[in-house]
């Protein structure tokens, strides 16, 4: 399965929204600590776009939406012991549930505090493929233990 990782400016995003992805780039460390949002690629389309699954801001929580993905923006993982099909069946499942802002912020912190039912990205992506206590990583932590997996 392949991810995708986010790596662009959210110059769409609110002030708010974008004072955030910087808080997030501030605190985090290590080769990708520039990555601010992970999409785990569901399925790949003839026409270049995919179907991609999340928890998203913007969007307000767990969905999957097709798109295509701009390269400037986005740094592509493939880690092939993780299964699209699993992934898609977790976002079918938890489709509509809210974005864990509470879970977000403490992912980047010494505490943790995460809600149930409440996902944010990299939490949501990590439980759609069975990784043990996604809610710990930040989207950096997570991006280096893709790249990690896809060697």
């Amino acid at each position: 399965m392949k991810l995708s990782l986010y790596t662009g400016r959210h110059t769409k995003d609110t002030p708010g929204v974008r004072l955030g992805w910087w808080l997030t780039r501030l605190v985090q460390k290590g080769e990708y600590s520039n990555v601010t949002h992970v999409e785990a690629i569901l399925e790949e389309h003839d026409d270049g776009s995919v179907t991609i699954g999340s928890s998203s801001i913007r969007d307000g929580g767990v969905r999957m939406k097709r798109c295509t993905l701009t390269p400037e923006h986005w740094v592509i993982v493939d880690v092939p012991k993780w299964k699209a099909s699993k992934a898609r069946k977790w976002f079918e499942e938890h489709d509509g549930e809210p974005y864990d802002w509470r879970g977000a912020f403490a992912s980047c912190m010494p505490f943790q505090f995460s809600e149930r039912r409440e996902w944010f990205c990299n939490e949501a992506v990590g439980a759609a493929v069975g990784l043990n206590s996604p809610e710990i990583f930040g989207p950096a932590q997570f991006a280096s233990i893709c790249a990690s997996l896809s060697m």
